[in-house]
């Protein structure tokens, strides 16, 4: 095994300027090579870069950044400097205040998102292939003060969840990523600039602000208090196998806790 660090750059045909030049500047000092993804849909935009990175001989590591983050000076450098073989970064993305990394109550990480994320070729090489699947989820339920997570094999397909999957590989495989400790960021494209003007830059939103563990779809104010609170009041953690026969699934695929395991507002669904 060499030296190189290979960099897969999914992208959807676009790539925000400032990103790239940030990247090139994490970069700056590394031997490297870019194995870039153009117009491809998930999972294939990171099974395929990540299959062609794997079969260089001189690669030694996996850094997967996408075409939209915002990356904190000197991040790559940190993420080395932790020695762990999967190291991610935390940041917003979908709205100013929320989170793509969810730890349990220890502080390890169940998963976070891709935007920014190293990985020793080692731990890719000994993953079931392919590695990034949409095709699957992780049901998550909070029980009093237990977090229950098991896989679950989607009916529909659904957006994302390549990233959930991967984080729960690893952690129920007992190699948690790691939080690179620093606050990274994202870019939205508010409107593309408009042709044939001197002034044609186009309207970019930067999302700068993480909520930690703040990992669930909606924004409604009450949603988040009742589920903050669910989670201070967890203390175990359970990886299933399967279902458990408290659990059912409705006729659209959704887990629900059958009513005679209920006891108040006891639990909360992720």
């Amino acid at each position: 095994m060499g030296d190189k660090l290979a960099v897969v750059l999914p992208s959807r045909g676009l790539m925000f300027s400032e990103t790239l030049e940030e990247l090139l500047n994490e970069l700056d000092g590394f031997n490297y090579e870019i194995f870039w993804s153009h117009e491809r849909s998930l999972p294939d935009c990171f099974n395929i870069p990540t299959e062609e990175a794997l079969k260089d001989p001189d690669v030694f590591a996996v850094l997967f950044c996408e075409d939209d983050m915002i990356l904190p000076k000197g991040v790559l450098r940190s993420m080395f400097d932790k020695n762990y073989p999967v190291v991610a970064l935390d940041y917003p993305f979908r709205s100013n205040g929320d989170s793509t990394m969810w730890r349990d109550p220890s502080g390890q990480v169940f998963w976070s998102g891709t935007g920014f994320l190293l990985v020793a070729k080692a731990v890719l090489e000994k993953l079931e292939k392919p590695i990034w699947k949409t095709g699957h989820t992780w049901e998550v339920v909070m029980r009093g003060e237990t977090i229950y997570l098991w896989p679950h094999r989607l009916k529909k397909i659904a957006y994302g969840l390549h990233d959930v999957n991967f984080g729960m590989t690893l952690y129920s495989s007992q190699m948690p990523i790691m939080d690179a400790g620093l606050e990274g960021g994202q870019r939205k494209l508010r409107k593309l600039g408009r042709a044939k003007v001197n002034n044609g830059a186009h309207d970019i939103k930067e999302l700068t602000i993480i909520g930690k563990d703040i990992v669930i779809k909606t924004f409604n104010p009450e949603h988040i208090k009742r589920y903050k609170w669910q989670l201070s009041q967890v203390r175990h953690v359970e990886v299933l196998d399967k279902k458990p026969s408290w659990a059912g699934y409705d006729a659209d695929g959704k887990v629900f806790i059958k009513s005679e395991h209920i006891k108040g507002k006891d639990y909360l669904k992720i």
